[in-house]
């Protein structure tokens, strides 16, 4: 009883505080927005051309298919993370601006930087909630860089418990092998990951909010 109702008390003087709540609408709106036009972008991306890089790791392995395995991990760490930072609003709200401005910055570099995929990629497929952001589209060319990996990333260095940070970071490095191994992203896809989830989460973490998290 007492662990609910520090819960309660602690969204409850989140929300009461007006600098929380306007930076979490706003944070939801620029969300939404983006949910609404991704499929169009998606569509987009996938009809124009990219280059394909000859990447050596790649080309020295060859291909399984380990969605089942990706989204497993990837899956269990997002719905880990999200109850635990449920007990710690401000550090959510955080994460949260942290991943709409790494959403952002992987759209730009997706248009800036337009590739094929690797010609011995197979299919990353999400077996349990693909349909619902893609809308059922086969989507390849969404690749600099790794959507998957970035967003794990963003969670570890999120999470405030710290053997929670090794497991997930451990998973997130399995992860990123299975991508490679599928040949879903190229090396540099992979390598990039961490660099814009650290700009993301410095940019996020600079926004001033006074909030006791």
């Amino acid at each position: 009883m007492k662990q609910q109702f520090n819960f309660k008390a602690s969204w409850k003087n989140a929300w009461q505080n007006r600098d929380f709540k306007f930076q979490t609408i706003i944070s939801l709106s620029v969300l939404s927005v983006i949910a609404i036009f991704i499929n169009d972008f998606f569509q987009y991306i996938e009809m124009r051309e990219g280059f394909e890089i000859s990447d050596i790791l790649l080309n020295n392995i060859s291909p399984i298919n380990l969605s089942v395995y990706i989204f497993i991990m990837l899956y269990a760490v997002i719905i880990a993370s999200i109850f635990h930072l449920s007990q710690y609003p401000g550090i959510l709200l955080k994460c949260l601006q942290a991943y709409v401005i790494l959403t952002s910055m992987r759209i730009l570099t997706i248009l800036f930087f337009p590739l094929e995929p690797s010609a011995s990629m197979i299919q990353l497929e999400d077996p349990f909630i693909g349909h619902l952001f893609y809308g059922n589209q086969i989507i390849t060319k969404d690749l600099f860089f790794s959507g998957h990996i970035s967003t794990m990333l963003l969670l570890v260095l999120y999470n405030p418990f710290r053997p929670f940070q090794y497991l997930f970071l451990t998973m997130t490095i399995l992860t990123a092998i299975c991508i490679l191994f599928q040949h879903v992203h190229y090396s540099i896809d992979i390598l990039a990951a961490p660099i814009f989830t650290y700009l993301s989460y410095k940019t996020a973490t600079s926004i001033p909010l006074k909030i006791n998290t």
